[in-house]
């Protein structure tokens, strides 16, 4: 399910860079989730937080580094926090997030984003690059995401690629994608001002603005089959549902509610239309939704039954 737009053929007026191997930028193990807050009566387990460190070279151009810093704004965006406690606070160790390839040799650390290709990381792999390029390798159970290209003004088409189209899509896709999940929760409860907040909120699922606004470009590429599914879900969430939430009609919105599921499995699973979604999304990420369903009560079934039966990834 992930969003209810079509995620993995988003391809908008930023051109996309080579991208190595299929899908790389897409399965990139960007967060993960964590106990945070330790420490405090807020302490929280379940936090997402970020699973990668952002690299670049100490002699790097400076609109290289810039666009480094870009992509950390929407790693940022995606999460909800770095991950500390009050011990780190103590010890002065807040986590880092943005660091030079000198400061990287004294850090224990398993995924990296290096942005640009002036830096030693680079120069021990031996690589170059001759376009636009996003390139991940595995190296010591290290993930190595290079962001590179043939000139400085190629490195930057990748940066803002992989910012304002990847990272971007992402934190549309899944603040929509736990939040739908979560708006079966508060319709089974009867919280509708709740649940009718959570529609309209920029965090909830009108977060899937960023997805529509970024898949528009290629609307008019998509069959008319497609375009009616999409059209259908969005009249779902953002005029039915909302009624119904307003007149208080619990069945009416979980009707609606299942219904507006059966359009992401649409185009995610290739139900009466071509599969859109082309890749697997990581588990461990996209299973978050699961434990977002229990702390309402809601077991696997309660959503995926009838056309929606298919569970997994």
């Amino acid at each position: 399910m992930r969003s209810f737009l079509v995620l993995g053929m988003v391809s908008i007026a930023l051109a996309q860079p080579v991208i190595k191997p299929e899908f790389a930028d897409r399965l990139f193990p960007y967060i993960t989730y964590s106990d945070t807050w330790l420490g405090t009566p807020a302490s929280l387990g379940g936090v997402s937080v970020p699973n990668v460190l952002i690299v670049y070279g100490e002699k790097e151009d400076p609109r290289v580094v810039a666009q480094a810093g870009k992509i950390a704004y929407y790693l940022g965006q995606w999460t909800e926090d770095i991950g500390f406690s009050v011990e780190d606070v103590k010890a002065s160790k807040i986590p880092p997030l943005l660091v030079s390839d000198t400061q990287l040799k004294d850090i224990n650390y398993k995924n990296i984003i290096v942005v640009g290709t002036n830096n030693q990381i680079v120069k021990e792999l031996n690589l170059s690059f001759e376009k636009p390029t996003i390139e991940v390798i595995k190296r010591d159970d290290k993930n190595i995401m290079i962001v590179g290209g043939g000139t400085v003004e190629d490195t930057i088409k990748a940066a803002k690629y992989l910012a304002d189209v990847r990272l971007n899509f992402k934190v549309g896709a899944y603040r929509t994608f736990f939040s739908f999940v979560a708006l079966r929760g508060y319709i089974e409860k009867g919280e509708f001002d709740a649940a009718y907040r959570l529609i309209k909120s920029p965090m909830g699922i009108s977060a899937c603005g960023k997805n529509m606004s970024l898949a528009a470009p290629m609307v008019a590429n998509w069959s008319e089959d497609v375009k009616n599914v999409v059209k259908t879900r969005n009249a779902l969430l953002y005029s039915e549902i909302p009624k119904a939430l307003q007149e208080k009609d619990k069945e009416k919105a979980l009707q609606l509610w299942q219904k507006a599921m059966i359009t992401c499995y649409q185009c995610h699973q290739g139900i009466g239309i071509p599969q859109m979604r082309k890749f697997k999304p990581l588990e461990e990420i996209h299973a978050k939704h699961q434990k977002i369903a229990e702390s309402f009560g809601i077991s696997c079934t309660s959503c995926h039954r009838g056309e929606t039966q298919k569970r997994g990834y």
